[in-house]
């Protein structure tokens, strides 16, 4: 996934690692609830967030997830270089066999800057699993695309 942004690199960074805009974030998105800490150290910032979220599951994906759960995130953005921040995501849904990872990049592109992420999902039960990865996986990208168009409009009514 990419999204381009008009802001500059530096306002968008700090959004994307300030506690309480991202809690913010989560409830506008119709999240229950959203925790997130963050502790800066080398030049680098690591997040800790743990966020609870109800889904709609299709009937065969419902057998092996829970519509509510809780989703605890570990991201890690890596001191900045010359290319712009770099960093890793897992998360894991708590107490359900799906765990997901991305590497993701936020670049300086002309007077703003763009964001890069790739997704990877992983689902630890037999046969069906390859289903639940799949909704799983479309699922986190959904929830990506509304995160990025949520700071898109966020940066244009903020300036």
């Amino acid at each position: 996934m990419e999204q381009k942004y008009s802001a500059p690199i530096d306002k968008v960074f700090a959004l994307l690692t300030d506690p309480k805009w991202l809690e913010a974030r989560s409830a506008a998105l119709g999240e229950l609830s959203a925790k997130v800490m963050a502790k800066k150290s080398a030049g680098g910032v690591s997040l800790s967030m743990k966020r609870r979220v109800r889904r709609d599951l299709p009937g065969i994906v419902a057998k092996v997830l829970s519509p509510e759960s809780d989703l605890v995130f570990e991201e890690i953005w890596a001191k900045p270089g010359e290319g712009g921040h770099t960093g890793t995501l897992t998360m894991e849904a708590v107490g359900q066999p799906v765990k997901m990872s991305a590497s993701f990049e936020l670049a300086p592109s002309g007077k703003g800057c763009v964001y890069r992420i790739t997704h990877k999902c992983k689902c630890s039960v037999p046969l069906l699993g390859r289903v639940v990865e799949s909704f799983a996986l479309g699922q986190v990208e959904s929830g990506c695309a509304d995160e990025l168009a949520y700071l898109t409009q966020y940066l244009k009514t903020h300036k």
